[in-house]
């Protein structure tokens, strides 16, 4: 298993509902459409209203947002594939589609790619 982990934040003026709308029924069909396909493709919205949060004493819902808005994993069989991914990412005839369409959802800037190393407790918890 090869994981890379992308943090995005939304357009500046959009809504999360609007930001999730858009992420979920344009951009990830374009990607499926162009892109190489992965073993999973999960996105983890943050929800920064959730009770939880007031209940350990996190006061992000009134006083500021988030660095990011969701957090994507991609995770791919082999490096390799991932490999062979973000070259089509980049490639000159795919990557700019994808471009412009973060264009219409994701804050200039606001997108990160991280190779990150998997630890899972196999012990219950």
């Amino acid at each position: 298993m090869f994981k890379l982990i992308v943090t995005i934040k939304r357009k500046r003026g959009m809504s999360r509902e609007e930001f999730i709308d858009y992420y979920e029924n344009h951009h990830v069909v374009l990607c499926r459409k162009i892109l190489p396909p992965l073993e999973v493709y999960r996105r983890n919205y943050i929800m920064n209203d959730d009770p939880l949060l007031k209940a350990i004493g996190d006061n992000r819902a009134v006083d500021g947002e988030n660095d990011f808005d969701v957090i994507t994993e991609a995770i791919y069989t082999t490096r390799a594939e991932a490999q062979a991914s973000m070259n089509a990412l980049f490639d000159q005839n795919v990557g700019p589609k994808i471009m412009a369409d973060e264009a219409k959802f994701c804050e200039p800037g606001g997108i990160k790619f991280y190779v990150v190393q998997v630890r899972q407790s196999s012990i219950p918890w």
